[in-house]
């Protein structure tokens, strides 16, 4: 261990490092107590120095300072003991000066006489605040640096966790589509299965009905043949010709009909089995299957919005990422707009004059709100500015005091069977085919209504906030 004048005590590698940290101001401290281990030259005890004077090369203590001279002669710096660190290698002079032209320090006599007359040099005080003017110019250019480098870093991370959550967004929708590939197929391959079995059903019982059609006709022929044969063998003529079973027409109709029986039966016997039917049933299904994944997989345009704080009411506050708007009580004193409306209620500043589009919103549990699509060309002021109350708005309304759901438009109210379960919507736009949809975000996603419609506008997003506590707020 290593025991410091303080009296502190330290192992050799520990203070070593530190005091090595500490070389380049040339004053050492210690790391606990801030002792220099420099002490006043005049006190008979040891007082640590708080400055030292060059020109006397003695260190002084907040005493002796006082009773220092006060000459210009007498330079004044932080506690040291490198005394020669502030003495001109060459003439064992006091630095005083700064040479410009070659970037030392130099003394009088450099200034005078030596290497450095006619340059450039300037009191070392001067020299050094300039020095500390360029450096916190300097110092001002690193900071703003580091803080675009911060401002990269974190929305490169912000990038970094969007890609994550996306991937991992990416890896559920996909699980989820292959599970759902699957039930489809095993659903698609008991139902040919199932065609198959009905159509061998169908088939083993025509051919049991013929088989049993068959063996009673064979059994006929059979009984036949042992008469027939009876009377072959008979001696007595009489009977044999006076036998009315046996009589030419029975016996013609069983030699001339046999073929013809025989192919009769023959075009009775039905095909083994539709394999038409079956293979339109497989293709049909597979067909549906692939035509189902072809739409989840292209699958509208997630679309990134913001609040118009140009439209927004005096009533409704605008959060700074214009993402969310809220119901005050405090007229904000928006500056004044031709676009602004007289109620609580807000556009988005994009439009969407085609193309399919959809995006998610979250509302407040309390208070009552709207969330829907106007026209740009809506009223801003009158209940008939309300987004649902005209014809140039359509929009999902949910009510806080009996918790469901109502669509509206041109002051039309349709009142949905569903009891919210989520806070979440997702508004699907589909222009061309004029169809708009609200979905509940629960799990699974529950569709609530699709409006269609021919739209003759543009189409901006729209958001009305009624009652206390009501917000609404855009989450993609």
């Amino acid at each position: 261990p290593v025991t410091l004048p303080c009296g502190h005590n330290y192992c050799q590698g520990c203070i070593g490092n530190v005091l090595g940290t500490q070389e380049g101001s040339g004053v050492y401290s210690c790391p606990e107590s801030g002792d220099t281990g420099i002490y006043c030259t005049y006190c008979e005890d040891p007082v640590s120095a708080v400055i030292s004077c060059l020109h006397c090369e003695a260190s002084l203590c907040k005493k002796h300072l006082g009773m220092h001279s006060k000459a210009q002669g007498h330079v004044l710096v932080q506690p040291t003991m490198q005394w020669d660190h502030w003495k001109c290698s060459i003439h064992d002079e006091l630095l005083k000066y700064y040479c410009w032209d070659d970037s030392v320090c130099v003394c009088v006599s450099c200034c005078l006489a030596g290497d450095h007359r006619g340059h450039k040099v300037e009191l070392l005080g001067k020299a050094s605040e300039k020095k500390k003017e360029k450096l916190r110019n300097v110092l001002d250019k690193l900071t703003s640096e580091r803080e675009e480098t911060e401002k990269r870093v974190q929305s490169l991370q912000e990038n970094r966790r969007e890609g994550q959550e996306r991937a991992a967004g990416d890896t559920e929708t996909v699980t989820a589509l292959f599970r759902d590939i699957r039930e489809q197929l095993e659903a698609l391959e008991k139902r040919v299965l199932s065609e198959i079995s009905r159509q061998e059903d169908e088939f083993s019982l025509t051919l049991t009905d013929l088989i049993q059609q068959l063996e009673i006709k064979n059994n006929e022929l059979s009984r036949k043949i042992h008469h027939i044969e009876e009377l072959c063998s008979m001696a007595d003529p009489l009977t044999v010709l006076q036998d009315q079973e046996s009589d030419g027409a029975a016996i013609c109709g069983a030699e001339g009909g046999d073929n013809e029986d025989r192919e009769r039966d023959d075009m009775k016997v039905p095909g083994i089995w539709d394999v038409d039917l079956i293979s339109e049933t497989l293709l049909t299904g597979l067909a549906g299957i692939v035509t189902g994944v072809k739409g989840k997989i292209y699958r509208q345009e997630v679309t990134d919005m913001l609040l118009d704080i140009n439209t927004a009411g005096n009533n409704v506050s605008i959060s700074g990422d214009r993402k969310t708007v809220t119901f005050s009580h405090t007229d904000q004193h928006y500056t004044s707009a031709p676009g602004r409306f007289q109620y609580r209620q807000v556009l988005t500043t994009r439009s969407f004059p085609s193309g399919r589009h959809h995006w998610d919103v979250e509302g407040s549990e309390s208070g009552t709100w709207r969330v829907g699509v106007s026209y740009p060309s809506i009223e801003r002021g009158g209940d008939q500015s309300w987004i649902g109350n005209n014809n140039k708005s359509w929009c999902l309304y949910r009510w806080y005091y009996n918790n469901n759901y109502t669509v509206r438009h041109d002051s039309n109210n349709i009142k949905l069977s569903h009891v919210p379960s989520c806070n979440r919507i997702r508004i699907s736009l589909d222009y061309e085919a004029g169809r708009l949809s609200f979905y509940e975000l629960s799990d699974p996603i529950r569709h609530l209504n699709t409006f269609t419609a021919t739209f003759t506008e543009p189409l901006h997003g729209a958001f009305r906030v009624e009652w206390e506590d009501a917000w609404v707020r855009i989450i993609s």
